[in-house]
């Protein structure tokens, strides 16, 4: 049986596997299911189609699933997959039209927004006050400071890195360091992609990449550049991601902030 302190509210027909904890003063809706090993700390609240993977971490005052402001449909949906920690006074918002999804193993820090059909990768950090705009996609790996933004429906890529009061407010390649609002690239995220496994000459290939690509005054890519790294044939795998998701941004009219 979960234990559920008493007095916390939880719906009779939420469903909690056996060994959840709940908190006092936490409330859990009616369609909200939490996974095994899961902790809600004392005043959580949990409502709409909320799902939480196993092992995840609520801490005191944090929201998840509740309507975006100004909009009164109870309806939407929030998934959460597993190991996740949302820490104190996070809201993540339920997306109505497409679920709001977080990945695996994110870390989710104090006072940080998470808006409606947002989509996170695994393995985050949003440092304190960090906000991800509504329909927006973070990959993997991805590293945000505090008061950093992503705005609605920008593309983040993985392994990226964003400054403290940085805002991102347009689609912004993999593997950069940002910084600035709006935000410029500075570099490769060196220390997070060593930290993640990857190699020297896989660092160096994407350092090489970023200084040809983006020297502009606004960190547009180099058009020239592009094209001539596009058509090696034996470009780095990474660099080739890089040039595909500057190539996908340009495509669908993201560049132009």
């Amino acid at each position: 049986m979960p234990h559920v302190s008493p007095k916390a509210v939880v719906a009779k027909t939420a469903q909690l596997a056996d060994d959840v904890i709940v908190g006092p003063f936490s409330y859990v809706g009616p369609d909200v299911r939490v996974g095994p090993g899961c902790v809600i700390h004392n005043n959580v609240t949990l409502v709409g189609k909320t799902s939480l993977g196993p092992g995840c971490v609520v801490f005191p005052m944090a929201v998840i699933g509740a309507p975006s402001p100004g909009q009164d449909d109870p309806g939407g949906e929030c998934i959460l997959g597993e190991a996740n920690v949302v820490r104190e006074h996070v809201t993540i918002y339920a997306g109505a039209e497409s679920p709001t999804r977080i990945g695996n193993h994110n870390l989710i820090m104090i006072a940080s927004e998470i808006d409606a059909g947002a989509v996170v990768g695994d393995q985050g950090i949003f440092d304190n006050c960090s906000k991800i705009g509504a329909g927006a996609i973070i990959g993997d790996y991805v590293r945000t400071s505090g008061f950093a933004i992503v705005g609605d429906r920008v593309r983040l890529g993985a392994y990226a890195f964003v400054a403290p009061f940085g805002g991102v407010l347009r689609d912004a390649p993999p593997f950069a360091m940002f910084q600035g609002f709006p935000v410029r690239v500075r570099g490769v995220n060196t220390r997070n992609l060593k930290a993640c496994g990857f190699g020297d000459n896989d660092i160096q290939a994407l350092r090489r990449a970023f200084r040809e690509l983006f020297t502009g005054p606004e960190s547009r890519p180099d058009p020239e550049v592009l094209s001539r790294l596009d058509a090696t044939k034996d470009l780095n795998p990474h660099v080739r991601k890089l040039v595909e998701a500057v190539q996908a941004a340009g495509a669908e009219g993201r560049d132009d902030g």
